[in-house]
């Protein structure tokens, strides 16, 4: 193991450790703020095209604001892993677990172009945008073809002075959380 994914096993292990925990009242309050903050967003009135992300029990809510953007008329996709990479599919009838344990859509492609607004996850994120995954890269490979906004949607304990890059993690342009919203950079 080389010094760069040392140090970013090192950095997982201590955000998950400050993380609310899943299930609780706190992760709950906190999910259903930062999904609020980023629904009220400039950024979500912009986009006709969002993707989100399903979340695992450790991550930002998405059911909530899922609802907020199907509500105001806004068309929603959600990722499913192809062929190692994530492709955006609409709902359609149901989601069903995945490759990964992530519950993936069954519905039609959406092409990567069409998408105006991509939230993301992640582990750990810098005040200039560069996140920290889960260590499979699938999110850095979609960011490196994305053309529209990409945002990371975390709790605040989630925000570190830097996040350890190599040369194919990509960034993303905002950050929201419970308490703001944050233009990278």
């Amino acid at each position: 193991m080389d010094d760069l994914d040392s140090a970013k096993r090192t950095l997982r292990e201590q955000v998950r450790s400050r993380l609310p925990a899943p299930g609780s009242d706190v992760h709950a309050a906190l999910s259903s703020a930062a999904q609020e903050r980023l629904a009220a967003s400039p950024l979500i009135a912009a986009a006709r095209v969002v993707a989100l992300y399903r979340a695992l029990p450790s991550e930002v809510a998405t059911a909530a604001l899922a609802a907020a953007l199907l509500a105001a008329g806004k068309e929603i996709c959600f990722p499913a892993v192809v062929g190692g990479a994530l492709e955006f599919r609409l709902v359609g009838d149901a989601f069903v677990r995945g490759a990964l344990g992530v519950e993936e859509p069954r519905g039609p492609v959406v092409r990567a172009a069409a998408i105006e607004l991509l939230v993301v996850p992640a582990v750990a994120v810098d005040a200039q945008g560069r996140r920290l995954g889960r260590g499979k890269g699938y999110y850095d490979r979609a960011l490196a073809t994305f053309s529209g906004a990409a945002i990371a949607l975390v709790f605040e304990s989630q925000l570190v002075p830097a996040v350890p890059v190599g040369e194919h993690d990509r960034s993303v342009a905002w950050i929201c959380t419970e308490a703001r919203l944050l233009r990278a950079g």
